[in-house]
C-alpha cells in the first residue's frame, strides 16, 4: 500500500456509514486486539511530556475494553516502559510495547507470556552516548529545545523552543548530526527528531502483539510517521485508523485524540453489547 491523503474522514459523506460498519465488524470478532499509539493518538501533544495523559474519554474506553473477555488492549509507543506503566496502565491490564518495539510487557497474558527489556552491547552503548552528546549540543544551540533520554535512544524536541520559527532548522540540523553516526535508526516526528540504536519499529510491535493473542481482528490507530509501520502490517480484516492530517495507508481518519476517544467509546459500547448477547 502507498501513503496518501485518501483516507475517509468525518467530512466525507460516506465516512459515518462505512466507519460505523467497520467498527461493528471489529466489535463482533471472536477475539479482538485494540492496539494504539499514545502521543497524538490517545493524548494531545504537550510541552510537558512527562505530564501527558490520555484524554478522559479514551482512558474510560480503554478501561472498559480491557475488562472484557476475548478483548485485549495494547499501547505501542516510543515512550519508555516506565512511563507506560505509570501514566498509561497503572493497573496492569494492558499489553505494552515501549521504545518503538524495543521493549515489551505482556504479563497481562499470564506467567508464561514473554516480556523483554533492553540490553545494549558495548557498541550500542557507545553509539547511544554519542547520540546523547550530539543532542545535548543541539539543545544548547537552540534554546528551549529539549532532549528526552530513552533506554536505547534519544529524542530532540522543538515544541518548547524560544524561537519556534527556527524549529524546522533545528530539526534539520539534528537530522544531519544523527545521519553522521552509522548504526542509528532515525525517526522524524511531530516537532521531534528521534534516534535509536535498535532497529525495531511499531510494525514489529503490532506483529508481536498479534502473535501473542492471536486475534481475529486487530485495530491499530496512530498519528505519526512511525505509526505507518504498524498500519502497514495490518491484515485484510483488520482496521487501521489515522489520527490527524498526515499521509497514511489507513482507510479511515479522525481529527485528533478527542475524536479518537469518541471512537473508542463507540467501540467499547459495541463490544460490550456483542459479548452481552445484545
Amino acid at each position: 500500500m502507498t501513503q496518501d491523503n485518501a483516507a475517509l474522514s468525518a467530512e466525507d459523506p460516506a465516512f459515518q456509514e462505512r466507519f460505523t460498519a467497520a467498527l461493528e465488524r471489529a466489535a463482533g470478532a471472536p477475539r479482538l486486539l485494540v492496539a494504539l499509539d499514545f502521543d497524538g493518538t490517545l493524548a494531545h501533544f504537550t510541552t510537558d511530556i512527562a505530564a501527558s495523559r490520555a484524554v478522559p474519554r479514551a482512558e474510560e474506553a480503554l478501561q472498559r475494553l480491557a475488562r472484557l473477555d476475548d478483548t485485549w488492549v495494547g499501547v505501542i509507543s516510543g515512550r519508555t516502559m516506565d512511563f507506560l506503566h505509570s501514566a498509561v496502565d497503572p493497573d496492569h491490564r494492558m499489553l505494552l510495547s515501549g521504545s518503538h518495539g524495543g521493549e515489551y510487557d505482556l504479563s497481562v497474558l499470564g506467567d508464561g507470556a514473554a516480556s523483554s527489556g533492553i540490553e545494549l552491547d558495548t557498541d550500542q552503548a557507545g553509539l547511544l552516548q554519542k547520540a546523547q552528546e550530539a543532542t545535548a549540543a543541539m539543545v544548547e544551540r537552540y534554546p528551549g529545545s529539549t532532549a528526552e533520554l530513552k533506554p536505547a535512544g534519544v529524542a530532540f524536541h522543538t515544541r518548547t523552543m524560544h524561537r519556534p520559527e527556527l524549529s524546522d532548522e533545528a530539526l534539520a540540523a539534528m537530522l544531519s548530526a544523527y545521519s553522521g553516526m552509522e548504526g542509528l535508526r532515525i525517526t522524524p516526528g511531530s516537532m521531534v527528531m528521534e534516534c535509536s540504536v535498535l532497529t525495531s519499529d511499531k510494525g514489529e510491535a503490532v506483529a508481536a502483539l498479534v502473535e501473542a493473542v492471536e486475534p481475529d481482528v486487530t485495530i491499530f490507530a496512530g498519528d505519526d510517521v512511525t505509526d505507518e509501520h504498524g498500519l502497514e502490517v495490518l491484515r485484510e480484516d483488520d482496521l487501521g485508523i489515522k489520527v490527524g492530517p498526515k499521509d497514511t495507508v489507513a482507510p479511515f481518519r479522525v481529527a485528533d485524540p478527542d475524536a479518537m476517544g469518541e471512537v473508542l467509546l463507540q467501540l467499547a459500547a459495541l463490544r460490550e453489547n456483542h459479548l452481552g448477547g445484545g
